[in-house]
């Protein structure tokens, strides 16, 4: 008699707070929970995949499908889905109180004792997961404890306490991803949906798709870790600086499969350094171009890394089809450069932009001010450095952030000295980390928060991000905004104004989000 396989239930929670009148760009797919079902489903188990994202009742399916399971497992980043994560497996455990629990991800990797305090997990898992998991469930399986799987967090004895250590391995150590697991129609068709939701992280849009003829979208995971020693990064702490990526010729074999599998026309890499070793993108590019992919691709990649490839490869990424890469900056002053241990030339950010604005790829570059101990002058530079990427190359990203705190980093120890107070439970933290809703988490000085509360303003009139009104109009404010951004200089922002007044008085204003409200004790 063969014996019956059981359960396990995976649940991705929401990235973004429904109830401010947001959703998450659907082209991101449940990549994390995908990769660490690959042993259970190699293994025959039967894997319950339940993503927020597509289930309006999710939390009714997930109690439903842990009746009878092996166990229930998470994971979550830094955001809402810390807070909705732990709304869910509070309920798990409050229904199945023997059920074991299982975390992983960014968020649990570096604060696992919250998890335990909470009564909501009966093992982290750090860092890298999907060896981690896939012994996890054999264990459970074969009623053995877990403390000798290597990678994870346990409570023993009222104490949190860590098993071996599990190095940091590379793709080929897994099987191929379930992507069976997908309901890949679903998250498409919300893409293609007309909302009146703001959808947050959505990428601008290539070639000849628009607002109203929207391409399909599909995300992929192809790296893990970063070589790169950032301060304010919790990756040198989960990753140890390792870094593990699918080799270039394969990775374009199997994303031509995919292709031809789901029929997406733009492809999202969702790695935390995509671009790392040129050697692979030139591979990954050629193959793609040799195998005729007919889709547009955006990814990640650092602004050194851009000043180092030969040209060849830059010319690859264009014939590729790449249409986007984001890079981070970081800071616009050589001291915070070396303080926060990125070491970007600043000569080489307008070069990098450069180079790939040329080539009709999209620079999406990102600033942060108000680092634990910079200066005003420093923060200035930032926003004046900003200003000057934005007014060189019109269609360009160039975003300026406040610095937030993130647990498992160098610069949130910084902060906690400098009198940072921390969030104390899962609402807080679930909700502390929207950029732009809670500035306040580092306080900006009110000259430099008001300078960049008018940097995003003229930013986003200069590069026509705007629809409303007519052709002449927007042009005029255009212009107006990007003289401002030439010369730096804010006061009297009449253009500012008069679109306002423009958009109030055709009724286009929109009513604004409301916060979350915790729907359990947090």
């Amino acid at each position: 008699m063969i014996q019956r396989r059981r359960k396990v239930v995976l649940f991705l929670p929401h990235r973004a707070d429904p109830t401010r009148g947001e959703v998450f760009s659907a082209d991101l797919l449940p990549l994390e929970l995908l990769q660490i079902a690959i042993g259970p489903v190699q293994n025959g188990f039967d894997v319950v995949l339940i993503d927020a994202m597509i289930e309006p009742k999710y939390l009714d399916k997930v109690l439903e499908a842990c009746d009878g399971a092996l166990c229930f497992a998470s994971s979550c980043i830094l955001g809402y889905q810390v807070y909705d994560g732990y709304v869910v497996a509070k309920a798990v455990r409050e229904k199945y109180p023997k059920l074991p629990i299982i975390w992983g991800g960014w968020f649990p990797s570096v604060i696992p004792e919250m998890y335990f305090e909470h009564g909501i997990a009966d093992a982290v898992g750090i860092g890298q997961g999907e060896l981690t998991f896939d012994e996890v469930v054999r264990a459970l399986d074969a009623g053995e404890p877990l403390d000798k799987v290597p990678g994870l967090a346990l409570w023993r004895d009222g104490r949190m306490v860590y098993t071996d250590h599990r190095e940091v391995v590379g793709f080929d150590k897994f099987g191929p991803v379930p992507w069976h697991l997908l309901e890949y129609e679903r998250y498409a068709e919300l893409q293609t949906k007309p909302t009146r939701m703001k959808v947050r992280h959505r990428f601008p849009l290539p070639g000849k798709w628009t607002p109203d003829n929207p391409p399909r979208a599909f995300s992929h995971f192809s790296s893990y870790g970063c070589p790169e020693p950032c301060t304010f990064c919790c990756s040198p702490l989960i990753t140890g600086k390792r870094y593990k990526a699918i080799p270039g010729e394969k990775l374009a074999e199997e994303i031509a499969e995919l292709q031809q599998r789901f029929k997406f026309d733009v492809l999202r890499f969702q790695d935390a350094n995509w671009g790392v070793a040129e050697k692979r993108t030139k591979a990954f590019c050629d193959k793609l171009v040799e195998l005729k992919v007919p889709i547009h691709w955006n990814g990640t990649i650092e602004i050194e890394t851009i000043a180092r490839y030969k040209q060849e490869t830059l010319d690859s990424l264009e014939a590729s089809k790449c249409h986007l890469l984001w890079l981070g900056a970081e800071t616009g002053t050589a001291e915070m450069q070396t303080r926060i241990k990125k070491e970007i030339k600043l000569d080489n950010i307008p070069k990098s932009i450069g180079e790939l604005y040329k080539r009709n790829i999209t620079p999406g570059t990102f600033w942060i001010i108000g680092y634990p101990g910079e200066s005003d002058e420093s923060m200035r530079d930032t926003l004046r450095m900003a200003a000057k990427i934005k007014y060189l190359f019109p269609t360009a990203g160039s975003e300026v952030y406040p610095f937030r705190p993130i647990p498992g980093t160098e610069d949130y120890q910084a902060a906690i000295k400098l009198g940072y107070v921390p969030p104390k439970d899962f609402y807080e933290w679930g909700k502390c980390f929207e950029y732009k809703y809670n500035a306040h988490n580092t306080p900006l000085p009110e000259d430099v928060r008001e300078t960049w509360r008018l940097y995003n303003n003229t930013s986003a009139i200069y590069d026509r991000k705007i629809h409303e009104g007519p052709k002449w109009m927007r042009e005029t404010l255009a212009n107006i905004a990007g003289w401002r951004l030439k010369k730096h200089r804010y006061t009297f922002p009449i253009e500012q104004k008069l679109f306002d007044l423009y958009v109030k008085a055709t009724g286009q204003t929109d009513p604004g989000a409301k916060d979350y409200v915790p729907a359990v004790d947090a």
